[in-house]
C-alpha cells in the first residue's frame, strides 16, 4: 500500500509541471484593436493573430507603470511594436507592453 502511494507522489511530482503549459513572450507589430470583443490583431513572422484580452490582462506602459484604459489606451494605434506576454493556453494575453506616445 505504500508503495502504490510513493509511486504515484513520485508521478505526480514529475507529470504535474509537464501539464502547466508556461507563459511565452513576443515581439509583433499592432494590426488592430477591437475593444468589443477585447481582442489584439498582431502581426508576427508566422502571420496575423489574434489575442484576447480580459480583466487580468495588464497594459504596462515604457517605464512600467499599469495603464488604467487598459485595451482603450491611445498608444494602442496600429503599426506600433509591442512586447506581449502570453498565457500558456496560446490565446489570452497576460501583458501588453505598450511604448511611448508618438511625439505630434
Amino acid at each position: 500500500m505504500l508503495r502504490n502511494i510513493l509511486s504515484i507522489a513520485t508521478l505526480l511530482a514529475f507529470a504535474f509541471p509537464l501539464a502547466i503549459a508556461a507563459d511565452k513572450e513576443l515581439t509583433a507589430k499592432l494590426v488592430k484593436v477591437d475593444a468589443k470583443k477585447n481582442v489584439l490583431t498582431v502581426k508576427t513572422a508566422d502571420g496575423d493573430k489574434n489575442y484576447d484580452v480580459n480583466d487580468e490582462t495588464k497594459f504596462i506602459g515604457p517605464k512600467g507603470g499599469v495603464s488604467a484604459k487598459g485595451i482603450n489606451d491611445e498608444r494602442l494605434t496600429a503599426g506600433v511594436e509591442l512586447k506581449l506576454v502570453i498565457a500558456g493556453n496560446n490565446r489570452t494575453l497576460r501583458e501588453v507592453h505598450i511604448p511611448e506616445r508618438k511625439a505630434k
